[in-house]
């Protein structure tokens, strides 16, 4: 982590520092994170850092252990039950919303998003996960709906770590690749009900490839 920008709010950059920290596993799963110490690495007092955390702990980032202290959350069953249903009702939605006026350059931005994410296939997974994560909010974007975009924006880092777990294992980025093309080639041909089913098709089979990988680390 970095040192603290004094030109943005300390409490702010504690808590991107932080997430960010989380994200890309630098904090380890189950261990107390301690105020002081965060607070001596960012050059920072406590207090911003102990308000950071009571933000990450709102959004479920991190928990309180009583007498114990804050750790860093783990991702359960429920954790991914609850953010593929929200998934599924919303990029359903968003693809009902799009198909017919999505235009030729729109699927070609597609397509080098998608293209972005082979070349980083075997090298990458951070960046291969942002391409994905690109991929779902240009399709977000493309509807113009500026609360459905920021409830995507906001689930996507979420979605984020969630991903990060999944693509470790190889079958499941070549599928996400295969069934990227599936939506691509179906809103190319503007056909509404393909697209929301290859969509679907796609959340669904994340959300149980990644299931598959929790039940077999518990």
């Amino acid at each position: 982590m970095k040192k603290i920008d004094r030109f943005i709010s300390y409490t702010e950059q504690v808590y991107r520092e932080l997430k960010a920290a989380i994200l890309s596993e630098k904090l380890p799963l189950e261990e107390y994170l301690q105020e002081r110490a965060i607070a001596e690495q960012l050059g920072v007092s406590r207090t911003p850092v102990r308000e950071a955390l009571k933000r990450l702990e709102y959004e479920g980032w991190v928990e309180t252990i009583p007498w114990k202290g804050v750790i860093v959350k783990d991702i359960d069953r429920q954790d991914v039950i609850e953010v593929f249903q929200c998934r599924l009702a919303n990029e359903t939605f968003v693809i009902q919303l799009i198909t017919e006026s999505i235009t030729d350059e729109n699927i070609a931005d597609l397509e080098e998003i998608h293209n972005k994410m082979k070349s980083c296939l075997t090298e990458n997974r951070e960046e291969f996960i942002s391409e994905d994560r690109n991929f779902h909010m240009y399709l977000a974007q493309l509807t113009n709906n500026s609360r459905l975009i920021q409830f995507l924006d906001n689930l996507s880092d979420q979605i984020l770590r969630l991903g990060l777990r999944n693509v470790g294992h190889q079958d499941r980025a070549l599928s996400t690749l295969e069934e990227h093309e599936k939506i691509i080639r179906a809103l190319a041909q503007r056909s509404t009900a393909q697209a929301v089913e290859a969509m679907a098709e796609h959340i669904k089979r994340s959300e149980s490839a990644l299931l598959s990988i929790l039940k077999q680390q518990k």
